[in-house]
């Protein structure tokens, strides 16, 4: 790949993680489900104590699980793309999330919001023209858990 071939890879992996913010607060989920490949594998562990999933149907489950009565704000930032090939790269990305559960609806007892900040580590494969997430690890530095 050449030096344009790099960039216009980078910008368009860039631009799947801004989808992927945008549909998970939006709940597009067949946008959302567009954005994996079949076989991706999603690592939420340290996070929920769930131990990681693979398949696209299991981590938009796990995803819709957790926000589907919620109201969202997905934000990352500085995002740090390394290209591993013409087909593969795996990139990082500062993150902080806001998750305010409709009243009654938290999966965290006693808790009604949460305000976090930490890191995506995802890995993307090229597949028929188009870059998607093959793989997802949240990494967190902190949460703020807000009562109910």
């Amino acid at each position: 790949m050449d030096a344009l071939q790099n960039l216009q890879a980078i910008e368009d992996i860039r631009a799947v993680k801004a989808r992927y913010c945008r549909f998970l607060d939006t709940k597009d989920w067949d946008g959302f489900t567009s954005l994996f490949t079949a076989d991706a594998t999603m690592d939420v562990q340290e996070d929920t104590g769930n131990p990681p999933v693979t398949g696209v149907e299991a981590i938009v489950a796990q995803v819709r699980f957790a926000v589907d009565h919620a109201a969202t704000s997905h934000q990352v930032h500085t995002p740090e793309i390394m290209l591993d090939g013409p087909d593969k790269a795996h990139g990082t990305w500062a993150m902080q999330d806001r998750v305010v559960w409709q009243e009654g609806k938290s999966p965290i007892e006693g808790i009604a919001s949460i305000t976090g900040y930490g890191q995506y580590h995802e890995s993307y494969r090229l597949e028929d023209g188009i870059w998607k997430i093959a793989a997802l690890r949240l990494s967190r530095f902190h949460v703020d858990m807000h009562p109910v």
